[in-house]
């Protein structure tokens, strides 16, 4: 009984002791392991967060809202909230890979605070992913504002980011893009790329786009031009040819498609839009912007496709200030029949020289070129419209007071006596040489001279032209004339003497013998 007794004490010993060992050795086990034993974590629920490969960017502004877009690697539900001066709104967005929500019922002419959450779909109980706040200005029914164009980057990320750093700098309320934001329309990654490089300016600020030739790069129909931007009303939407307008204060601002073949649609829908603009008197200023420019004297010079269609109809309105284009690389500035153009092409792509082989009219209207990466401030207070081109280095190029009359047209060097003698009137002088003198119908002396070279010239071809005088025939060759037959003896090739003597000597007997009668003697009569 002792015995037993002692044996349990032993084992209750024992038990803490044998706990603590299988305690250590899993422990130990477990370092021992490594992180390749581990065991693997658990699904997270509702799979990867949610990243935007676009992040939110404000677009085509109204007096009482705007439009916020942007795009997400999974299909998500997002919300738009947007700070008040008496609290929170809301703005929900439909499901989708692409979102645009259009936030309404706001104040002209305010600034507000935004932020976009976006959380995937079907995933209610995950967190959301935050966008980096922002701030927009809605349209303000008058006073001064600025805005800025530049265009033309493509893919060129390094150049482009440097014009979108010299452009944030001017704080404006709007940007007008003149095209080509891309160098591949069809490619997904560019226009990411592209809005990358843009955001620290479109994440608060709205830009109107131009469709550029490069916008329809394998992709015809423009399908990622509209499912990026939000235009505005007044024109098509999400068919070409792309032409909208929007008004902003006192100006009213037109967007054209210069790569269309339906000009005849567009420039009717123009003349109804400048037609109603004439009648508006509290609308000052009218600007253009399209891709082609008008006149240009870069890689492609001007379009005269414009300057047929729509030219003229800029012509008959007065408070066009400017057109503003892209295409070619560089900046140019351009006057022609009263109007202002601008190329604005130096966003970031490869800068272009100037042509040698434009049309005159292109040449004549140049004012200004330079192969500078640029973008253009354009300042609206009133009736005053200032210009400034600023390179990329913060270098004034140029500054053009828009509200100035324009310089009348160069006009191509000519004699004194055929330029007009003012503007509107046109006096025609007769030519001395080529009017007949007024004593006379004898000509002037140079006409005489030149009738008289006619003429010799008119002589010597008629000379050179005669046919050369035909060769008398041989008599012996004439039709009907006996040929001599050869004798025998003769040789044709050699010709001895030997056979020609004997032939003249039986040609002389022969011929005696036949002037005289034959005798009775003969022997050959017998």
């Amino acid at each position: 009984m002792a015995s037993l007794l002692g044996r349990r004490l032993a084992h209750q010993d024992l038990a803490p002791r044998l706990r603590a060992l299988a305690v250590v050795a899993a422990v130990a086990g477990l370092f021992a392991a490594g992180p390749l034993a581990a065991a693997p974590p658990g699904p997270r629920p509702g799979g990867e967060p949610v990243r935007f490969t676009i992040e939110p960017y404000v677009q085509d502004a109204k007096p009482d809202g705007i439009v916020v877009a942007w795009t997400t690697s999974a299909v998500t539900s997002g919300v738009v909230r947007v700070e008040l001066p008496t609290g929170r709104a809301t703005f929900v967005a439909a499901p989708g890979l692409d979102h645009q929500v259009r936030l309404s019922g706001l104040t002209p002419g305010t600034r507000y605070r935004y932020v976009v959450a976006a959380r995937r779909l079907g995933a209610e109980g995950t967190p959301e992913t935050l966008a980096p706040p922002g701030e927009f200005t809605t349209v303000p029914l008058s006073g001064p504002f600025v805005f800025l164009v530049y265009g033309d980057n493509r893919d060129r990320d390094a150049d482009h980011r440097a014009v979108i750093t010299a452009m944030s700098s001017e704080n404006p309320d709007f940007i007008l893009q003149t095209g080509d934001m891309v160098s591949r329309a069809s490619d997904d990654l560019q226009w990411q790329r592209y809005f990358a490089a843009a955001s620290p300016l479109i994440h608060n600020t709205p830009m109107y786009p131009a469709l550029g030739n490069h916008e329809l790069r394998f992709d015809p129909e423009a399908y990622h031009f509209f499912r990026y931007f939000a235009l505005p009303a007044g024109g098509t939407h999400r068919r070409r040819p792309v032409f909208y307008s929007f008004r902003y204060s006192n100006s009213l601002f037109v967007a054209l498609d210069g790569n269309s073949p339906y000009d005849g649609e567009q420039a009717a829908w123009l003349e109804r839009t400048l037609a109603a603009a004439r009648g508006d008197a509290q609308l000052r200023h009218i600007f253009l912007f399209v891709h082609q420019p008008p006149y240009a004297v870069g890689a492609y010079c001007g379009s005269e496709r414009l300057q047929r269609k729509i030219v003229p109809l800029l012509l008959q309105q007065p408070k066009v200030r400017a057109v503003f284009a892209g295409h070619e690389h560089a900046y140019q500035h351009l006057e022609r029949q009263g109007i202002r153009y601008f190329v604005s092409g130096g966003g970031g792509a490869p800068l272009y020289h100037r042509s040698q082989s434009c049309n005159s009219e292109d040449d004549l209207a140049l004012q200004l070129f330079r192969a500078e990466h640029h973008y253009l401030r354009v300042q609206v207070d009133g009736d005053a419209v200032t210009l400034t081109a600023v390179a990329k280095t913060r270098e004034v190029m140029e500054r053009v007071l828009l509200h100035k009359p324009v310089a009348p047209d160069v006009v191509a060097e000519l004699p004194p006596k055929l330029l007009p003698a003012a503007p509107d009137e046109l006096t025609l002088t007769p030519d001395p040489y080529l009017e007949p003198r007024l004593g006379g119908s004898r000509p002037h002396g140079r006409v005489a001279i030149l009738w008289f070279s006619a003429l010799a010239l008119l002589a010597g071809l008629l000379l050179l032209t005669r046919p050369p005088p035909r060769r008398p025939r041989r008599a012996d060759l004439q039709p009907g004339a006996r040929r001599r037959s050869r004798p025998d003896g003769l040789d044709r090739h050699s010709g001895h003497s030997d056979h020609l003597s004997s032939s003249s000597s039986s040609s002389s007997s022969s011929s005696s013998s036949s002037s005289s009668p034959p005798g009775p003697s003969d022997p050959l009569q017998k």
